[in-house]
C-alpha cells in the first residue's frame, strides 16, 4: 500500500487505502486500525478506497471481515468512494451490494455515528 492514512472524526473513524489492497498489505492494515479501535470510542468505520487500484482476495476477506466484526460489535462500516477498479471487483464476486457505499463523505448520516 502507497499510503495509510487513518482519522478520527468524532467517533467515526476514517482509513484512506491509497495503492493495492492485497496480502502483502492487509496484516498492517489490520494491526494499526486494532490500535486505534481498542482505544478509541469508535461507532462507524469508513473505508476510503477511492485511490485503491487493485484488490486481491485477501484485501476482500479483510474488508469482509472487519464489516462483520463491527456489525456484531454494534457499530457500522461503509466503503467511501470506492474507485471503479475496487467496484468491478466487488461486483465480480457478488459483494458490492454486501456493503454500505457512499459515495460523498458528507452522505453518512450523523446519528450512525
Amino acid at each position: 500500500m502507497e499510503e495509510l492514512q487513518i482519522t478520527l472524526k468524532g467517533r467515526a473513524l476514517l482509513f484512506n487505502c491509497a495503492g493495492e489492497l492485497t496480502l502483502e498489505v492487509c496484516p498492517d492494515l489490520k494491526r494499526h486500525l486494532e490500535e486505534v479501535l481498542e482505544r478509541e470510542e469508535v461507532r462507524c468505520v469508513l473505508a476510503d478506497l477511492g485511490r485503491t487500484t487493485f484488490l486481491d482476495s485477501s484485501g476482500i476477506g479483510f474488508l469482509v471481515a472487519l464489516r462483520n466484526r463491527l456489525a456484531h460489535e454494534g457499530k457500522r462500516f461503509f466503503l467511501l468512494r470506492p474507485s471503479d477498479q475496487v467496484r468491478q471487483t466487488l461486483q465480480l464476486v457478488q459483494l458490492l451490494k454486501y456493503f454500505d457505499v457512499l459515495l460523498h463523505e458528507h452522505e453518512l448520516d450523523p446519528r450512525l455515528c
